[in-house]
Parts: structure tokens; C-alpha cells; sequence
């Protein structure tokens, strides 16, 4: 058996699975992170919660504690007024209620109409793809890095980032805004379903102007170690987060054991979790 290095953290609340973009099955992800001595694992695919069971099933006999998550991918204007879009966990959350269910329908559906607009802009711009191919690559809901995929094997881009940076990242011809709820929408869908809301990787965002306003939103806590950012941006965080009354948080944001960071590598002290425990608003 391949030997996997022990994590620094026992608590990663930033994890993905093949219900979303993950490369990694839910019971694959919480084998690897036990592995690794993760014990607290927020599972966090996009706009579903679909591998929450299967997850929590392997958690118990490993000894990883799931936790019931969702990222949230919602609209938000930037600074020049064009559709932006924002990434809002939700911790503790309940998957059976009935507003957040309705919501991640409405999302599968928008995001295969989405994959069906881009491949219409892409095939306009030279670099065709069948969208029903792309859609067939999904195991559960369809995004931005399945396209990106299916453009690497097509030989239109030699790389994941190019194909964000020339086609399908913010402001990019082929990038199709965002149709999910506003982010003061999905805040308060978050907190109707009884759980905590983070605003994810505030650095890749760009949007620390518009902090206040989601803490006014009623925004818990901000996303501070992540892989994307650095030592110094991680620190800038944390001050901010102190100064806004936010929880400060991290994760991996794993997406797959080639070429990103694994589980725990980027994570939080245990403390973290009862902090967040305690922001939740039970009705």
C-alpha cells in the first residue's frame, strides 16, 4: 500500500467528491483522509449534498466525523456591475430541508443548461465540444472543471488553467454568468436550513470591499487558510476576520490526489468546529 504522508490538521472543512468535481468517490475521500489523520471532514460539493450518507456510512467505521456541508455557488455583482459569482459554505446544514433541496434541483438543472450555452459559445470560438459528452463525464453535478477536462482531451488547451484563462473563467468568451440565488440569498438559505455560512476563498474572490455588506447579509465566517492563498494573505485574513466578527476557517478545498493539495493539508484546530457549532440557528 502507497504510503500517505499524516496531515498537519485533523480538521479539513473543505472537501470535494465525484457528486461534484472530485476526482474521489465519498467513500475513496474519507479512506484517504483517515489515512492521512484527518478526524473532523466537512464534505462540501457544489450545490449538492448527495454523498453525504455514503460518507457518513464510512466515516463511523473509520472514526472521521462528517460533516453535513455545501458550497454554494451564487451570484454577485463585481466592482464594474458585471455578474460575478461568489462561493458560499454552509456547515451543520440540513439536507432534508425543503428550501435547500429545491434549490440544489433548480441548480442541477441550471448547471446542465450552463454546460449547454458554453459548448454553444465554445464551438462559436473554435474549440467544439458535445455537451451531452461533457454531461456523460459527470457522476453528479456538472461544472466549470468537467469542460475544462473534456477540452484538455479534445486538444483545444494543454491545461486546466488555460482553459479557464482563455475560455471559461470570469469575464472569459466562453464563461456563461451564474443563475443560482444572490449571495444575501444563499446566506440566508444556508441559515434557514440551520447551518453556519463562510464565504469560500475570499483571495480567489477578490471581494474584500463587499465583506461588510455580507457580514450585514449575516455571513458567520470567512475562509482564511486555503491553498490558494499565502502565508501573508492567510494572516490578512484572520486580522479581518477578528475585525468583522468572523470566524476565521480553512480547508483543502481537495479535489483530487494529483496535483492539489490533499486533505488536511490546509485545515483548522478542532476549536474551529464547536465555533462554528455555535453560530447555528436552530428554528
Amino acid at each position: 500500500m502507497k504510503r500517505v504522508s499524516p496531515a498537519p490538521y485533523v480538521a479539513d472543512l473543505h472537501a470535494h467528491t465525484t457528486c461534484s468535481d472530485g476526482a474521489l468517490s465519498p467513500t475513496a475521500l474519507v479512506t484517504l483522509a483517515s489515512r492521512r489523520g484527518v478526524r473532523h471532514l466537512a464534505l462540501t460539493d457544489h450545490d449538492t449534498m448527495e454523498g453525504l450518507a455514503e460518507a457518513r456510512t464510512v466515516g463511523q467505521r473509520l472514526g472521521v466525523q462528517i460533516i453535513a456541508g455545501i458550497e454554494l455557488s451564487v451570484r454577485h455583482p463585481t466592482t464594474n456591475g458585471a455578474a460575478g459569482e461568489l462561493h458560499i459554505l454552509g456547515y451543520f446544514v440540513d439536507p432534508a430541508h425543503p428550501g435547500l433541496c429545491g434549490c440544489m434541483a433548480d441548480r442541477r438543472t441550471a448547471r446542465m443548461d450552463r454546460v449547454h450555452a458554453i459548448c454553444q459559445r465554445l464551438e462559436e470560438l473554435g474549440a467544439p465540444l458535445d455537451p451531452e459528452a461533457v454531461l456523460a463525464t459527470a457522476k453528479g453535478n456538472v461544472g466549470r472543471p468537467h469542460i475544462a477536462r473534456a477540452l484538455m482531451k479534445a486538444g483545444h488547451v494543454q491545461t486546466m488553467d488555460e482553459a479557464f484563462m482563455r475560455f471559461l473563467g470570469e469575464g472569459k468568451p466562453a464563461c456563461v454568468p451564474n443563475t443560482g440565488p444572490t449571495a444575501e440569498e444563499g446566506i440566508a438559505l444556508i441559515h434557514a436550513a440551520g447551518g453556519v455560512a463562510v464565504l469560500a476563498h475570499p483571495g480567489v474572490e477578490g471581494v474584500d470591499g463587499d465583506l461588510e455588506a455580507l457580514v450585514g447579509a449575516g455571513l458567520d465566517g470567512l475562509e482564511c487558510t486555503h491553498p490558494a492563498h499565502s502565508a501573508e494573505t492567510t494572516h490578512r485574513y484572520r486580522a479581518l476576520a477578528g475585525r468583522l466578527g468572523l470566524i476565521p476557517t480553512g480547508g483543502s478545498d481537495f479535489h483530487r490526489a494529483e496535483g492539489g493539495a490533499a486533505p488536511g493539508r490546509h485545515g483548522v484546530e478542532p476549536l474551529t468546529i464547536a465555533h462554528l457549532h455555535a453560530r447555528r440557528r436552530v428554528a
